[in-house]
């Protein structure tokens, strides 16, 4: 079984141009630490595929000379060599180190273009930044944060616990099907999720905390309140999270966006947020902004080839980032324009095809839910409107054609992107 599995993934890597890495470090039960190398593919039939293609022991110390080595062994055993365009790490420094010299080894034996020079071989992984960010703030409420954990771990320790737990809610008359959830400290989405499954208990843990001697840690009325707030606070990151940790879809182009949230609830939050969330923000901007600068050029590169974005959406965003400073704008858009061009140029220059172009069908376009806020996509409409009644000062390359088309309906019911490129490829 296992060898015809993995004849089976080495045909369908071997039928692929390019592939993206993805590595992780995970520790068992047993605190034996593993490395997992994913491969992350798109086929002829234009769907996105993950095969795991290594799980080993990592013994420590796990030094960017170690980690390097482990990446190299697996792209030399699945002989992808010549295939690999990207990889994505969490932000370590030893994995600084280890694409460094992982991309000096493939340097000479890939057959691929650079990709700007190399900037977007080592891809920083999303999900791990917000991950930071998010950590910077809950530092600032680790004692409300810390009760909550103690509160669902006390109700949860013993089966009399329990029960005394239950008994409190049937007093308080709450509807509830599952208990509170505990989390994982090194994943700030399960603290989320705590923080968001205990409020409503919140009487029962009063309650308990009245008649049983042993809960020494229910939160205060502040704590409370401190907790309810930051978890309205946090749910735009833990979207965030959602979306760019998936798997099963492309999600690279979601990442502008996405971030372009964060930023947003951040700028609003100090501006008209509540006094203590705001006392929290200022490490969480100071964590966003160095890691915002590295991601940019990538996340708008990316974006604009979802046509529903394009430059148009991007430059909506950054004039509700930067107000009217035209000049500013411009250089944001010119600069990811000037990227996009040049990304393009290296790698059509490989795939000098030409068929002919189809056309998306209409029929395909149907409402959804809204992936702006309402009152943004109004704005946007306008925008485009406005934008549709200026003469572009653009080539006519194909490239540009695609950039200059109208987008397509940003509320489109079921779209896939790349269903939409399967369709429209040349």
């Amino acid at each position: 079984m296992y060898k015809s599995m993995k004849e089976k993934i080495a045909n369908e890597i071997a039928s692929v141009d390019r592939i993206a890495l993805m590595t992780d470090l995970w520790t068992s039960s047993n605190q034996t630490p593993f490395m997992v190398v994913s491969a992350h593919f798109i086929s002829s039939d234009w769907k996105l595929h993950k095969r795991i293609i290594s799980f080993k022991e990592l013994p420590p110390p796990h030094t960017g000379l170690a980690i390097s080595n482990q990446l190299v062994a697996s792209i030399v055993e699945w002989k992808v060599m010549d295939k690999v365009s990207h990889v994505t790490v969490d932000n370590a420094s030893s994995n600084d180190v280890a694409l460094a010299r992982l991309a000096q080894i493939l340097k000479d034996k890939s057959r691929l273009p650079p990709d700007l020079n190399g900037k977007f071989f080592h891809v920083r992984c999303a999900a791990h930044i917000i991950n930071l960010i998010v950590k910077d703030g809950l530092k600032e409420l680790s004692t409300a944060v810390s009760k909550i954990r103690d509160s669902v771990w006390h109700v949860k320790s013993t089966p009399a616990r329990k029960k005394q737990f239950q008994d409190a809610i049937k007093e308080t008359n709450i509807p509830t099907q599952a208990l509170p959830s505990v989390d994982v400290p090194t994943r700030w989405n399960s603290t989320y999720i705590m923080l968001k499954s205990v409020l409503p208990f919140k009487q029962a843990f009063i309650n308990l905390s009245e008649r049983d001697a042993n809960y020494l840690n229910c939160p205060t009325d502040e704590e409370w309140n401190e907790i309810s707030m930051m978890k309205d606070f946090l749910e735009v990151f833990n979207i965030a999270t959602l979306k760019l940790g998936t798997t099963r879809s492309p999600s690279a182009h979601m990442l502008y966006m996405n971030m372009n949230q964060i930023n947003r609830q951040l700028k609003q939050s100090i501006e008209s947020g509540p006094p203590y969330i705001s006392s929290l923000i200022k490490p969480m901007q100071e964590k966003y902004n160095k890691y915002w600068k590295k991601m940019e050029l990538f996340a708008g590169i990316t974006f604009a080839f979802d046509t529903r974005y394009k430059l148009a959406l991007l430059e909506f965003l950054l004039l509700d980032k930067l107000g009217s400073d035209k000049n500013a704008i411009a250089t944001c858009v010119n600069k990811i324009r000037d990227g996009i061009c040049e990304l393009f140029d290296k790698i059509s220059s490989r795939h000098n095809k030409n068929t002919e172009k189809t056309s998306l069908p209409g029929s395909q376009l149907q409402p959804k839910k809204n992936v702006l806020e309402s009152n943004q996509e109004m704005q946007f409409n306008e925008f485009l409107a406005g934008k549709n009644t200026e003469k572009s000062s653009w080539g006519t390359g194909e490239l540009d054609l695609y950039l200059e088309e109208s987008t397509v309906p940003i509320d489109t019911k079921g779209f896939d992107i790349l269903d939409w490129w399967r369709i429209n490829s040349l």
